[in-house]
This record gives C-alpha cells, sequence and structure tokens, in this order.
C-alpha cells in the first residue's frame, strides 16, 4: 500500500511540473514603420529608409495619396519609374547594374523631424558618424523654386553618396531623395535638381 501511495505521489507531482513548463508566454512586440527600399537594389547601397526610431513630429505613416494628390513634377527622361512600395509615394530608378540608383519621394503628417534628426539619419545609412546641429546647419543648402524653398544636402559615403531635398507645407513634411554609387550620382545630380525644381503643390 505504501508503494502503492508512492507511486501515485511521484506521478502527480511530474504531471504538475510539466504543466508549469508547458505554459509559455508570448510577448508581441510593434515595428516602427519604416521606408522601404527598392526591391533588387544593391546591398552596397544603403536603402532609403529612415531609422527604426522615428524623429520628434514625424508621422507614424504616410497621408494618403488623396490627400496629397495636388503634388505635381516633370520626371526626366532617363528616370524609370517603378511602383511605390507602401511607404513610399513615388519610386524612379536612373542607371544600371553598378551604376544603379534609387529615387524615392516620401511624405509624411507633420514637420517630419529635424533637419539634424534626417541628415544624421541619413548620414548613418551612408556608414557616417553623426554631426551635432550647427555643424549640420553649415550642410544644408537652400533651393529656391516657383513652388516653395527646398533645404538641400549632398552626403558622400565611403562606398555611397545621397543627394536630398525636402520641404514642409500645408502640414506635410516632403522628402525627395537620390542615393547610390558616387560617380553615378553626380552623374544625375542636374537632373536631381531639375526634377525638384519641376515639383508643383
Amino acid at each position: 500500500m505504501r508503494t502503492r501511495l508512492l507511486c501515485l505521489g511521484l506521478v502527480l507531482a511530474t504531471v504538475i511540473a510539466c504543466k508549469k513548463d508547458s505554459e509559455i508566454k508570448v510577448y508581441r512586440v510593434s515595428k516602427a514603420p519604416l521606408e522601404e527600399s527598392e526591391q533588387g537594389t544593391s546591398s552596397a547601397m544603403p536603402a532609403n529608409a529612415p531609422s527604426p526610431s522615428m524623429p520628434g513630429g514625424m508621422g507614424s505613416a504616410m497621408p494618403s495619396r488623396e490627400a496629397a494628390a495636388q503634388i505635381k513634377w516633370s520626371k526626366p527622361e532617363s528616370w524609370n519609374e517603378v511602383p511605390p512600395s507602401s511607404m513610399r509615394y513615388a519610386s524612379f530608378n536612373a542607371g544600371a547594374g553598378n551604376d544603379k540608383i534609387d529615387i524615392s519621394v516620401v511624405t509624411f503628417a507633420g514637420e517630419g523631424g529635424s533637419d539634424a534628426d534626417n541628415v544624421n539619419r541619413w548620414r548613418g545609412q551612408l556608414q557616417l558618424p553623426p554631426m551635432s546641429a550647427e555643424a549640420v546647419a553649415t550642410q544644408v543648402s537652400p533651393l529656391q523654386t516657383d513652388a516653395a524653398t527646398f533645404a538641400t544636402a549632398d552626403i558622400a559615403g565611403p562606398s555611397a553618396r545621397t543627394l536630398a531635398a525636402w520641404t514642409r507645407r500645408n502640414g506635410q513634411a516632403w522628402f525627395f531623395k537620390a542615393t547610390g554609387p558616387g560617380p553615378a550620382v553626380e552623374r544625375e545630380k542636374s537632373n536631381f535638381v531639375k526634377f525638384i525644381q519641376s515639383v508643383r503643390f
């Protein structure tokens, strides 16, 4: 009888231990929105994407296309329009192979972060260290067009280069970027400037 009770106790202890081990807790971690890069872009080219931690004032998602439908531009003939991702308003590419560059148009509700936040995020994508807000201010130049005043930056990293132009109006921030190998970006710089100058709101 004592042996039987001992065996029953061991069985109950085993069942209870197994039940505790089977209680697995699952945690959900939300992902921050990212601007997706064009598929097929060379891994040597940093993606035209904001970092997972969005800068202050940047909306969590793009406004609807209907809300931003007033924007117009003239596309350079050498650029190819490609389907935009969920986080891009428009996408283009130019060149081919190792000389291919990626051009993006992104818009966010709100201010879209400070100039220092944005420039340092792009510098990070090009494997460059951050700069102080004062130093960033010396790297940003205005570009006056018939439609708006754009801030612009030309950032060259060890293996890639980014041209960026941005403006804020009517509660939205618009970002235009071209990223690719330095020589290829240099060849398309005049087209990028003409593209910005053609933008109409």
